[in-house]
């Protein structure tokens, strides 16, 4: 095929706007960056909006004069704030999908779906069973557990979601154990594993609690070969697309980062080397792993610290052809993503990386990793 004249080129670029709206009607909303590419014509004709699904999104709360969520993106480097959609004063447990798990106190336990608003508190816990339930966690389907893994006893409870949709009282999980002092990691989520919970201590040794019909055991595990030196100061667990159980290490001042995976046959963790086109999101309580087509984010590890605050965006959501996407509230000018990742900090993983550039960050408080869209970006 021969390459457009300018003749042509000045053809398709004087389409008029209307056309261009209703061609744009008829595409999927992920094609309208690349339509806003073409020419100047073709760029005022796109409503700007924001899709969900470049990368999962960092959520937290402004607490400045108000409680509305706020959505970090990595790719815009921007924060989008949802008018009516807040989030009450209370500890983050846990992310899982569109679900998001606080703990109002030690007793009482809420379920938000984080795109509708709607909110649902679990049954309180029973006082007899009363602890400091530190961790949340969640299977997306019908069952949430409270873990209290410190100290002298391990305390698990459980509810399930029966078949109203509502959740079932908790059930105290009951067991013998001959190693049980574990103290977790600070703000290392348990993750769920084929099947079974395990637990990062601080010193680097798994509790695994797992439940066989009506039965239940939780185990100490001896610390497993090769986890990483004394330098290593914060840990984060995280179940990968693959299936496979990792950890993340920083280092102080966020150097070094290693990411291990164990190897269950020889109970030794095998330092990774890449990420085989994969991105990672930790340094909160949900670490998520997702392979992208994003060249400058594969085999990066990011954590919610940023070198500058981003602009915030006030947008509702909006669906579309089955895609999710943040779009700007009225006066917004349109689409601009800047140098993508440039605000927040990153390491490549494999690379030699100086802590200094780690010095000048500002950690964002009570903030979570969340993947609202579910699919590989």
């Amino acid at each position: 095929m021969e390459p457009a004249t300018s003749q042509e080129a000045d053809c398709w670029s004087s389409l008029p706007a209307d056309l261009l709206v209703l061609i744009l009607n008829r595409l999927r909303w992920s094609s309208h960056p690349s339509f806003s590419l073409v020419c100047k014509q073709w760029r005022s004709a796109v409503s700007p909006f924001y899709p969900l699904w470049i990368t999962p999104l960092l959520l937290s709360s402004s607490n400045v004069g108000t409680t509305n969520a706020r959505y970090y993106s990595p790719y815009y480097h921007k924060s989008f704030e949802i008018a009516g959609n807040t989030l009450p004063g209370a500890m983050i447990g846990c992310a899982t999908g569109q679900h998001l798990t606080l703990r109002l106190d030690n007793l009482r336990i809420l379920d938000l779906q984080l795109m509708s608003g709607a909110a649902q508190e679990l049954p309180p816990i029973d006082e007899a069973f009363r602890a400091a339930y530190d961790f949340v966690v969640y299977d997306g389907d019908r069952t949430m557990y409270a873990v209290d893994p410190k100290f002298d006893r391990v305390q698990i409870v459980r509810s399930i979601k029966n078949n109203t949709a509502g959740w079932g009282d908790w059930a105290n999980k009951e067991f013998d154990l001959d190693k049980p002092w574990i103290m977790a990691s600070p703000n290392c989520n348990p993750v769920l594993h084929d099947g079974a919970m395990y637990i990062l201590g601080e010193d680097g040794r798994l509790g695994v609690y797992k439940e066989d019909g009506h039965a239940q055991s939780f185990r100490v595990l001896d610390k497993p070969l090769s986890f990483g030196s004394d330098e290593h100061e914060e840990k984060y667990l995280v179940h990968d697309d693959r299936g496979k159980l990792m950890a993340v290490l920083f280092g102080r001042r966020g150097t070094p980062v290693d990411v291990v995976e164990l190897d269950k046959r020889t109970m030794e963790w095998k330092k990774v080397e890449s990420l085989e086109g994969r991105a990672l999101f930790t340094g909160t309580r949900t670490t998520l792993m997702k392979k992208t087509k994003l060249k400058w984010m594969q085999n990066k590890i990011f954590v919610p610290r940023l070198h500058d605050w981003p602009e915030t965006v006030h947008v509702d959501v909006v669906q579309r052809d089955g895609e999710l996407a943040f779009l700007p509230k009225q006066g917004s000018t349109g689409i601009k993503t800047g140098n993508c990742g440039t605000g927040i900090w990153s390491h490549e993983l494999g690379q030699i990386q100086e802590a200094r550039g780690y010095w000048g960050t500002e950690r964002v408080d009570y903030s979570i990793w969340v993947d609202l869209d579910g699919t590989a970006v």
